[in-house]
């Protein structure tokens, strides 16, 4: 059961950072608060989806796991591999934040349209 926990969460994962790297090479962001967290919640939402298409009743909690491992990920290596300061505008430099609030948006919500729609 975990290693089945741990294979949807990094497929949930994978999907995420699929559409934000897609989206980061459609439309680099320049320093635009916006061009910055559009990659960030579409990734979120499209992980979100997949967390919930995998399991309609762990999907939630799977997606804001998801979301936090992913936020860790990025922050680690940004800011410690990398070694990329916090700069002047903390906001767009912590845009992994965004990860936990889309991932959970996206499967929340896909959990709402399926409950309307059947």
């Amino acid at each position: 059961m975990v290693v089945l926990s741990t294979l949807r969460t990094m497929i949930c994962m994978g999907v995420a950072v699929l559409v934000w790297y897609v989206i980061v090479l459609a439309v680099p962001p320049a320093g635009n608060m916006l061009l910055t967290l559009m990659p960030v919640w579409l990734g979120g939402l499209a992980g979100g989806v997949v967390a919930v298409v995998f399991s309609a009743r762990q999907g939630v909690s799977m997606a804001f796991t998801s979301g936090m491992v992913l936020m860790a990920i990025f922050l680690w290596y940004r800011h410690v591999v990398m070694d990329i300061a916090l700069g002047t505008n903390t906001m767009l430099t912590l845009w992994p934040v965004w990860f936990p609030p889309t991932f959970y948006l996206g499967a929340y919500g896909y959990l709402m349209l399926k409950a309307r729609s059947g």
